[in-house]
C-alpha cells in the first residue's frame, strides 16, 4: 500500500532550505550592518580624538599663555606705578634740594657770592670799588664790605645780607663817622663767611 505526501508538505520541505538560506543571508546583512555602522563610529571617534586633540592643546596653551600674560601686565602695572611714585619722590627731593643747594652749595660759587653781594649793595645804593676772596681749610671762605654810605642804606644791606639765601655768617658790624665830610655819611666793615659745602666733607 503506498502513502501519497500532501502536496503542501512536499512544497514546504523544498521551500524549507530556501528560507533558511534567506534567514541566514537576513541576520548576515545585519551583522554587515552593525559592523558597518561600528567601524563607521569607531573611524568618527578617532578621526574626531586626533583632529579635536591639537585644537585643544593649543586652547590649553593659549589659556596658560593669557593668564601669564595677565599676571606680567599686573606685574608691569605695579613697577610703573613704582617708577611714577619714585618719580615724583625724586622730583619733591629734587625741588627741596634745589633750594638747600641754593643756599648751602656743594661748591664755593664765587661768582653767585659776588652777584648777590653786588645786586644787594646797588639795590641799597652802597657802592665797591672790589671783592677779594680769602680762602680757608674749612667749607667757607671770606670777604669783607668796607665802604662809606648813609646809615639807612648800611642798615637796609645788613637786613638783605642777613635775609639772602645764600648762607653769609657776619662775624662783626663795624660803623663809624666820616669825620672830614660835611653829609652824613658813615663807614662800614662788615667782614662775611661764605659757606659751601663740598661733597667729600664727612657728616
Amino acid at each position: 500500500m503506498t502513502t501519497q505526501v500532501p502536496n503542501n508538505l512536499n512544497i514546504y520541505s523544498r521551500l524549507n532550505p530556501l528560507l533558511s538560506y534567506l534567514s541566514k543571508q537576513r541576520e548576515n546583512n545585519k551583522f554587515i550592518k552593525s559592523v558597518e555602522i561600528s567601524a563607521t563610529f569607531l573611524l568618527i571617534s578617532f578621526f574626531t580624538f586626533f583632529a579635536i586633540k591639537p585644537t585643544l592643546l593649543t586652547i590649553s596653551q593659549l589659556v596658560g599663555d593669557i593668564k601669564a600674560k595677565e599676571i606680567l601686565v599686573k606685574e608691569f602695572k605695579t613697577k610703573i606705578n613704582n617708577v611714577i611714585i619714585s618719580q615724583d619722590l625724586f622730583s619733591q627731593v629734587q625741588e627741596k634740594f634745589a633750594l638747600v643747594e641754593s643756599s648751602l652749595p656743594i661748591s664755593p660759587r664765587f661768582y653767585q657770592a659776588a652777584s648777590q653781594i653786588v645786586g644787594l649793595t646797588e639795590k641799597n645804593q652802597v657802592y665797591l670799588d672790589k671783592i677779594n676772596y680769602s680762602l680757608s681749610d674749612s667749607n667757607y671762605y671770606s670777604t669783607s664790605i668796607s665802604t662809606s654810605s648813609s646809615f639807612l642804606s648800611a642798615t637796609s644791606l645788613l637786613s638783605g645780607l642777613l635775609q639772602n639765601r645764600r648762607l653769609f655768617q657776619i662775624d662783626q658790624i663795624s660803623f663809624s663817622l666820616e669825620k672830614d665830610t660835611g653829609n652824613k655819611t658813615i663807614n662800614i666793615n662788615l667782614p662775611l663767611k661764605i659757606y659751601y659745602w663740598p661733597k667729600n666733607v664727612q657728616n
